[in-house]
């Protein structure tokens, strides 16, 4: 399919009207690209500037006002939207800048840097972190105090309530760190970690010149390439993509160790459920960030035939799995390998789809506004409570297709 005729059906898609068995709410203007999106998957923000100045707009309300120029991105939002981690410029008498420091909510929150970026905020809030371009060099600030500065920003930070980590190059290796204190030396040259910081994981190059995958301490490989590594919401499963026999893209799928069935693929990535379930996202055509065509796969399988979903949302305990998608019929919903719904909005990439208990929902933009798309893994007739109850907060009313 060519790029203009993908946009254009794209669009249409975008335009079907719901069925009764979703409910759909109007939360706001369409967010430009690079909007940020809550770990919940019920909040949004991004920047906007004009002549009239700065605003930090959140749920399709102003939460920081400055200055043309004055507020900077990007930023993060913890779980529930309510605080929102970005930066601020400081002047001084004159109206020099200065730098930029840390603000929460519009309000400075620390001292002025060259250069900030990494904003991180834990789901309850407590804690932030955010990554500083200091006259030493770069180092990483969180509500446990201040790290060493290195030469080169980290590879990874990540947040809990109560811990920062990050691993950082220095001295020609990666060390990891917790809360600023130094734990390891690894080799990795990419990591990641589980929600709750209890397993890490990296890929990094041996001395054969060939890519090794660590999980644990367990050494994966050799291959000629491999994914970072990605962990269940509940930390207890891994996967990633590794290159065995090809050049290009991608030819195994490690499971918590063990190859299952995958396809071949190339631009694409992997998530994990809480049951050790693997699914690919692979995109086939990319026209811009929202107009992307993908499929997704389990065990080696497309998940449907013909339909073609973007990433999949995926309950908490792995009870469940659901992707809206465009497919023959226009566009529908997907739930656990079968059609919950035709008739439904398009989902908006690259905002999140989020299961929440029973209940799913994503994003869609139909006329210039942004949809919030609820529905139930029990069936049309069961109350969406939790979303509506969002969508109730935020003061979004239903829309109309």
């Amino acid at each position: 399919m060519r790029s203009a005729s993908l946009a254009a059906a794209l669009l249409l898609a975008a335009a079907a009207p719901a069925r009764a068995g979703l409910d759909v709410y109007d939360a706001g203007q369409d967010p430009p690209p690079g909007t940020i999106w809550s770990e919940d998957g019920y909040h949004y923000a991004y920047l906007e500037s004009d002549a009239d100045g700065d605003r930090w707009i959140v749920d399709g309300r102003v939460r920081a006002k400055g200055a043309e120029g004055e507020l900077t991105g990007p930023g993060a939002l913890n779980a529930n939207g309510s605080i929102l981690l970005h930066s601020t410029g400081v002047l001084d008498k004159a109206g020099k800048l200065l730098g930029v420091a840390p603000a929460i909510n519009g309000k400075r929150a620390g001292g002025a840097h060259d250069e900030l970026h990494g904003f991180m905020l834990s789901p309850g809030g407590s804690n932030a972190a955010y990554v500083a371009r200091t006259p030493k060099g770069w180092s990483v600030v969180s509500q446990q105090g201040s790290g060493p500065a290195f030469k080169e920003p980290p590879l990874h930070l990540a947040v809990t309530e109560d811990q920062t980590l990050y691993f950082v190059e220095f001295g020609g290796a990666t060390w990891l760190y917790r809360n600023h204190k130094p734990v390891e030396k690894t080799p990795f040259t990419g990591a990641s970690t589980s929600r709750d910081l209890r397993r890490a994981a990296g890929v990094y190059t041996g001395s054969d010149g060939l890519i090794y995958v660590e999980i644990d301490k367990t050494t994966f490989g050799p291959y000629n390439a491999a994914s970072v590594p990605v962990f269940s919401a509940n930390g207890a499963h891994s996967a990633f993509l590794a290159a065995v026999d090809t050049e290009n893209g991608y030819d195994a799928l490690i499971v918590n160790g063990l190859p299952v069935e995958m396809r071949r693929c190339a631009d694409c990535s992997v998530s994990v459920d809480d049951r050790g379930r693997a699914f690919q996202d692979v995109i086939m055509t990319g026209v811009s960030e929202r107009a992307q065509i993908h499929m997704a796969f389990s065990g080696g399988k497309s998940l449907h035939p013909g339909g073609q979903p973007p990433k999949v949302g995926l309950a908490p305990g792995g009870r469940h799995f659901v992707y809206p998608m465009l497919a023959p019929q226009g566009v529908a919903v997907g739930l656990n390998g079968r059609i919950a719904e035709t008739g439904a909005p398009m989902p908006l990439i690259p905002a999140p789809t989020v299961f929440d208990g029973e209940e799913y929902h994503y994003w869609s933009v139909s006329g210039g506004r942004l949809l919030l798309v609820c529905g139930s893994a029990e069936g049309p007739r069961a109350p969406r409570t939790r979303c509506a109850a969002a969508a109730r907060r935020a003061g979004w009313p239903p829309a109309e297709l």
